[in-house]
């Protein structure tokens, strides 16, 4: 029985091609970290230097940090006796929004995710600042295990 070289040569292709998606699939999951996402939802994903990183998180943690320092130098986006409503109210759009794409009731887009993920750190930057000045507030734990239960679940 004699071997091909067409038979040799789709062998080759079906071991490189399996070699090259494994090298996809480890640089994906060693980037995971900052990307959150596999190679096939990138979009969520915001291009810095070349590489993935999470366009939630990228906006959430730097409004959210923006905003409590800006409490701790007294500037407020609102009164502080708002805060135990707001906080609240304002982590409603960002949770319908996650939980909605993540059940495929609408498609996915990143101008309202940004939007939301916006408002969605303003209120908890202003949950962090009550945390961080009185210890196990439930202006911050609340919205948290609420909306974060919420997300975890729809996830």
């Amino acid at each position: 029985m004699s071997v091909r070289d067409s038979d040799v040569e789709a062998a080759f292709r079906e071991v490189a091609e399996r070699r090259r998606d494994r090298a996809e699939y480890d640089e994906a999951r060693r980037i995971l970290w900052r990307a959150h996402h596999w190679p096939h939802r990138y979009e969520r994903c915001a291009s810095i230097g070349g590489r993935h990183v999470c366009r939630r998180c990228l906006w959430f943690y730097s409004v959210a940090f923006g905003v409590l320092a800006a409490a701790f130098a007294g500037v407020s986006p609102w009164p502080a006796a708002w805060d135990s409503v707001l906080v609240w109210l304002l982590s409603i759009p960002a949770t319908i929004d996650f939980v909605g794409g993540e059940l495929g009731w609408w498609r996915y887009s990143a101008r309202r995710q940004t939007v939301v993920t916006g408002v969605l750190a303003t209120a908890v930057g202003r949950g962090f600042h009550a945390e961080l000045l009185d210890r196990w507030s439930w202006t911050f734990w609340g919205p948290v295990l609420v909306f974060g239960t919420t997300w975890f679940v729809a996830a």
